[in-house]
C-alpha cells in the first residue's frame, strides 16, 4: 500500500474515532419533542338525534306495508319533526304521528309504503328538532328490498 494511501486511511480512522469520542464525552442528542396528549375519550360520540325503524312485513312488489320510524332527540332537543322522501320505484304516504312525549323530543310515526321495482331502493328520512335557536338534524337511508329476504328493522 502506498504511503499516501496509508495516511488517508489513518486520517479517516482518526476522524471517525474523534467524532465517536466527542459524542460520548458530553454531546447529547436533542430530546425528541414531547407528544401532545389528548384527553381520554369516553368512546364514540352519540348522535344528537337517534332514529330507529321497523318494517311491518317484508316488502313485496305492489303490496303496501308500513314503516314505523321512532326518533329521539338528545341534549335538550325537542319538537322533532320528520320528513320522508322515497327513492325511485317506491311510493310513500304522509307520515302519521302515533306517539309523542310532552316536549316532542321522542316521537314515533308510521308511513305507508309500496315498492314497484324488483331489487333495492331507499327511503330518505330526515329528522329535525329544536334546541334553543338551533335546529339539529339527522338523515338516515332506510333500505327497502323486494324479491329477497329483507331486514325488517334498523337501529
Amino acid at each position: 500500500m502506498s504511503e499516501k494511501r496509508v495516511r488517508t486511511v489513518a486520517a479517516i480512522t482518526l476522524a471517525i474515532f474523534g467524532v465517536g469520542l466527542g459524542a460520548s464525552l458530553g454531546h447529547t442528542a436533542p430530546a425528541p419533542p414531547k407528544a401532545s396528549v389528548l384527553p381520554a375519550s369516553s368512546g364514540k360520540p352519540v348522535a344528537p338525534i337517534a332514529i330507529e325503524y321497523a318494517l311491518s312485513a317484508p316488502p313485496q312488489l305492489g303490496v303496501p306495508f308500513d314503516v314505523r320510524i321512532s326518533v329521539a332527540g338528545q341534549d335538550g332537543i325537542a319538537d322533532v319533526v320528520l320528513s320522508v322522501q322515497p327513492g325511485n320505484g317506491v311510493e310513500v304516504g304522509t307520515p302519521r304521528l302515533m306517539t309523542s312525549s310532552p316536549d316532542g323530543a321522542r316521537r314515533t310515526w308510521t308511513v305507508a309504503a309500496t315498492i314497484f321495482v324488483e331489487g333495492a331502493e331507499c327511503l330518505s328520512v330526515l329528522a329535525q328538532g329544536t334546541a334553543g335557536d338551533e335546529h339539529p338534524a339527522r338523515n338516515l337511508l332506510i333500505p327497502i328490498r323486494s324479491g329477497a329476504a329483507a331486514p325488517t328493522d334498523g337501529r
